[in-house]
C-alpha cells in the first residue's frame, strides 16, 4: 500500500531541485511504501509523501531503541558534549526528543540543569525530569547553554524552522549538538532501500554533512566539529541491513534485540539470532573504515551560536 504522492517540492534546506532517488521503500511496521527524493545541490533526502497523520507509524516505535547499550550511549554523548563545552557547572541543557530521559540523567550528573522535550513525555516525567511536548512550551526557560538533538531532527516536519527556533532559545555563545543517520555515508550507498536507518516515514528527512552545514549556517550557527560514528548505530546498520537484503521480513534482529513484537517466521528469527552477532562482529572493520573516511552510518555535529559578545571579541582581535 502507498499513501497519495505529494506535490512537486524543492529542497527545504537550500531550495535546490528534488529528484526521485529511491522508489517504493517499505515501512517495516505498516508495510506502506514511500519514495525518497534527493536534492541535487546539498544531498538532503526527503521522504515522499509526508503523512498528514504520523501517529499510526509510531504504534510500535516507542520504547528502548538501544537495548542494553542505552547507558553506554548516553555516557559517550555527554563525553562529546563535555569535550566541546566542558562540564555543566550549573548551566542549562535542553535535550530535544529526550526519550526515556537517560541522557538527561547522565547530563545531570555532569553538572547540567536539564530539561527535555518529547511527544511521549510520560516515561521521562516518571523518571523525575522536567519534560515538555514542544519547544514553545519550554521557551520561557530559555536561554539554554546547550541544546541537543540525538537522532530526533530527522523526525521533525520542518527541521530548518526547528533549528531557527532553537537559535532563539540558545544563549549567546551557546552550543548545539545534532546526531542523525548519514544519508551520504557508506552504509546508505551500500544498502540503498534496505538500509536500516532509512526508517520511513518516521524519518521524514535524510541528512548529509553538506545539508546539515547549510542549515546551521542559515540559522547563524557556526559548525565546530564532526564525528562519523556511533558504535551501536553503525554496527546495527551494517548487520541488520545485510540481513534485510537476505531475509523477506525487515529488521528482525533489531526488533528482537529491542524486545519488539516480531511477526517473522521461526526460521527467520533463528537466522537473525545466529547471523546478527556474527555480522556485527564482522562489521567492526567497516565501522572503523567509515569513521576514518568520514563516511560512517552516523553523523554527529557540534555547532555554536556566535552571539554579540563573541562578535565583539572577534572585532577586538582584528
Amino acid at each position: 500500500m502507498r499513501p497519495s504522492p505529494s506535490p512537486a517540492k524543492v529542497c527545504p534546506v537550500c531550495a535546490g531541485p528534488l529528484a526521485l532517488h529511491m522508489s517504493a521503500v517499505s515501512d517495516p511496521i505498516t508495510g506502506f511504501q514511500f519514495d525518497i527524493l534527493k536534492c541535487a545541490v546539498c544531498g538532503l533526502g526527503v521522504t515522499d509523501p509526508s503523512p498528514e497523520q504520523l501517529q499510526p507509524y509510531y504504534a510500535r516505535y516507542y520504547g528502548s531503541r538501544h537495548a542494553f547499550t542505552t547507558a553506554y550511549c548516553a555516557k559517550r554523548r555527554i563525553a562529546l558534549v563535555s569535550k566541546v563545552t566542558r562540564e555543566g557547572s550549573g548551566r542549562r541543557l535542553l535535550d530535544v526528543g529526550c526519550g526515556d530521559g537517560m541522557f538527561l540523567k547522565v547530563a545531570r550528573t555532569h553538572g547540567w540543569q536539564v530539561t527535555g522535550t518529547e511527544l511521549n513525555a510520560g516515561p521521562a516525567r516518571r523518571a523525575g525530569f522536567e519534560v515538555y511536548q514542544t519547544l514553545d512550551e519550554c521557551a520561557s526557560l530559555a536561554p539554554f547553554d546547550c541544546v541537543t538533538f540525538w537522532h530526533s531532527l530527522e523526525h521533525m516536519r520542518d527541521p530548518r524552522a526547528v533549528i531557527s527556533k532553537v537559535r532563539n532559545l540558545v544563549a549567546d555563545d551557546g552550543f548545539l549538538f545534532i546526531a542523525v543517520p548519514d544519508f551520504g555515508g557508506l552504509q546508505s550507498k551500500t544498502f540503498k532501500s534496505r538500509w536500516l536507518h532509512l526508517d520511513v516515514p518516521r524519518h521524514l528527512y535524510h541528512f548529509t554533512a553538506s545539508s546539515i552545514d547549510k542549515m546551521l549556517q542559515q540559522s547563524e550557527f557556526t559548525p565546530l566539529a564532526q564525528w562519523h560514528q556511533e558504535i551501536e548505530y553503525d554496527l546495527m546498520g551494517w548487520s541488520q541491513s545485510a540481513l534485510n537484503v537476505m531475509l523477506p521480513t525487515q529488521n528482525v534482529f533489531f526488533d528482537l534485540l529491542t524486545r519488539k513484537k516480531v511477526s517473522a517466521a521461526a526460521l527467520q528469527k533463528a537466522v537473525s539470532w545466529i547471523s546478527g552477532p556474527l555480522l556485527s562482529f564482522a562489521s567492526l572493520p567497516l565501522v572503523w573504515l567509515g569513521s576514518f573516511a568520514r563516511s560512517g552510518g552516523t553523523l554527529l555535529v557540534a555547532a555554536q551560536r556566535v552571539g554579540p559578545s563573541a562578535q565583539r571579541r572577534q572585532a577586538a582581535t582584528n
